[in-house]
């Protein structure tokens, strides 16, 4: 499984010369990240913490090792909600923290295929029309999602064959 997964990605050529990944931690980001430690060169992460959570601070310290271990340098920032919709201040802070970190690299986000059928749907249910059918690009500017072609099943399976927590 780990093998087509990289296969698959490394045919996209969005993961090539150096990449700032960003990181939660999560499933998603970390198949994405190891992938780009195996794909691109160097690769630098991005951890938001929000403190949102209860265990913001665990997510921040997994976050921390993982990169220790992938020999990936890590940049923590950490976040203070001031009020309106959590998930768009939360999106505005994490992609203005790239655009300030990337420094020329591409910035990858571990949308997944299953990221884009929500994302398609959302729109359609919100406001139907053809903008909805597009989704989410695997590139734009110097944003890009490696993963749009991988299921997020499939990231599970790729960390558990690469032992990644």
């Amino acid at each position: 499984m780990s093998d087509d997964v990289l296969a698959r990605v490394a045919a996209t050529g969005l993961l090539s010369g150096p990449v700032l990944v960003l990181f939660s931690g999560g499933r998603d980001s970390t198949c994405l990240l190891d992938l780009a430690v195996r794909l691109a060169g160097p690769v630098r992460a991005l951890h938001v913490n929000y403190g949102l959570r209860e265990a913001a601070g665990a997510d921040e310290a997994h976050c921390r090792a993982l990169c220790e271990r992938l020999g990936v340098p890590l940049e923590v920032v950490r976040a203070t909600y001031a009020g309106g919709n959590v998930q768009a201040w939360a999106r505005e802070v994490r992609y203005a923290e790239a655009a300030r970190l990337a420094d020329g690299a591409r910035v990858a986000a571990g949308h997944t295929a299953t990221d884009q059928v929500e994302t398609v749907l959302y729109r359609l249910a919100a406001s139907p029309g053809r903008r909805a059918l597009l989704g989410m690009p695997a590139e734009s500017g110097p944003l890009v999602r490696p993963l749009l072609g991988v299921t997020r099943e499939e990231t599970a399976a790729y960390c558990q064959a690469r032992g990644l927590p």
